[in-house]
């Protein structure tokens, strides 16, 4: 823990991690909002699938557009640009009684004006602290998030119930206003110069590490989703949501305490090695809820530490106008993994049975195991910067 004591008390460390976790917390809140409510709408899950859909997309795409162009037309502006468009969409969506392609099209607004807090706040971090420290910084990183996935989907149920779910997306449009100008208040943020990248776009991606991390991400996190879907589809409703944020938990856990101590080449594999251990382990009673839940604590163990490692490698080996479209790119693996492996699920579910979800899961964390071991010196912590 040594180490998150010398993290904690980096000038302007504390300031940043706080307030983007804030300002991403819509986040946690989006999935079950939007359903909700659009379905409480228009009675149609279909429709409340496609707008979730459409807001996917759309963040997939702008990820790296939006993370280019803050180096072009700065932080602030750019972050508080989308987050105000981004709110208006929101706001739409919960005060008009509109047409399912309207609510369509405004989801997809969402999307593709998702401000890029996580992009910004990642490619800050290597001004704020050490080098040798980054590891622990982007499992930090990692781990609060994870808090934004445990409380947000349980804030949303709560208020949805006290109130309506109307109010829940308006709350999240508010949020992610505030969240933007909070942010960008801290003078480490808006005094930060993230320089144009001389690339073309998508160049970055030409860059190994940058590559990997995304196909990485896309493994790492499909696999999660498939776990996701096949627990939703065979624990009873009630249960589903504390037998998921089991995960969560174990990648808090895991943050915090292993998180400080990837030193190795090798901990990325081991890393992903215990994560398929937490799936694999699935396979021994698949129906009964807390056998997954013990099951999907020791996978998520691995799960933050690994996205630390992740971000890392990315801060460590790059120059900050192209880490900034990196981490673009990074984070539209991970969406575009979740969508797959929500999918792949799917299908599963329906042609073979409800547990063969957890199979999907497997592949996916075998193909990350595999993708590790052929990279182990693309990742390693003594790259050079590109």
């Amino acid at each position: 823990m040594s180490s998150y004591g010398t993290l904690f008390r980096a000038p302007g460390f504390l300031r940043v991690i706080g307030s983007q976790l804030y300002a991403r917390f819509p986040f946690g809140m989006m999935t079950l909002a939007f359903v909700m409510h659009i379905q409480h709408v228009h009675h149609s899950y279909a429709v409340a699938g496609l707008a979730l859909g459409a807001d996917t997309i759309g963040a997939a795409i702008s990820g790296p557009v939006l993370g280019r162009l803050l180096g072009v037309y700065g932080t602030s502006r750019v972050l508080i640009t989308t987050a105000s468009i981004g709110a208006a969409a929101m706001a739409g969506i919960g005060l008009l009684n509109a047409a399912p392609v309207v609510m369509i099209g405004l989801a997809l607004i969402v999307g593709l004006t998702s401000p890029p807090i996580q992009t910004a706040a990642r490619t800050i971090y290597p001004s704020l602290v050490k080098k040798k420290d980054l590891p622990a910084v982007y499992s930090l990183d990692a781990t609060s998030q994870e808090l934004i996935w445990v409380i947000g989907p349980v804030l949303a149920t709560v208020l949805a119930a006290q109130v309506n779910t109307a109010f829940v997306v308006l709350l999240m449009a508010i949020v992610q206003v505030t969240g933007a100008i909070w942010f960008c208040s801290n003078k480490e943020v808006s005094q930060m110069v993230i320089p144009s990248s001389n690339r073309r776009m998508g160049g970055v991606l030409t860059n190994k590490i940058v590559l990997t991390t995304a196909v990485l991400g896309l493994l790492l996190i499909g696999g999660f989703s498939g776990v996701e879907v096949g627990t939703v589809a065979i624990v009873p409703k009630a249960l589903a949501g504390v037998v998921i944020g089991a995960l969560s938990l174990g990648s808090i856990v895991g943050g915090i305490f292993l998180g400080n101590r990837v030193k190795s080449r090798w901990s990325l594999t081991l890393l992903l090695l215990l994560v398929f251990v937490g799936y694999a382990m699935l396979w021994f009673s698949p129906s009964n809820p807390i056998w997954i839940s013990v099951c999907l604590f020791i996978a998520g163990l691995g799960v933050a530490p690994s996205l630390g490692i992740l971000g890392a490698a990315i801060a460590g080996n790059l120059k900050a106008g192209d880490a900034a479209e990196a981490n673009g790119w990074a984070s539209t693996g991970q969406l575009m993994g979740y969508s797959a492996g929500a999918a792949l699920s799917g299908i599963a579910i329906d042609s073979v049975s409800n547990t063969s979800a957890f199979l999907v899961s497997i592949v996916f964390g075998v193909g990350a195991i595999l993708v590790a071991i052929m990279a182990v010196d693309i990742m390693s912590p003594s790259g050079k910067r590109d």
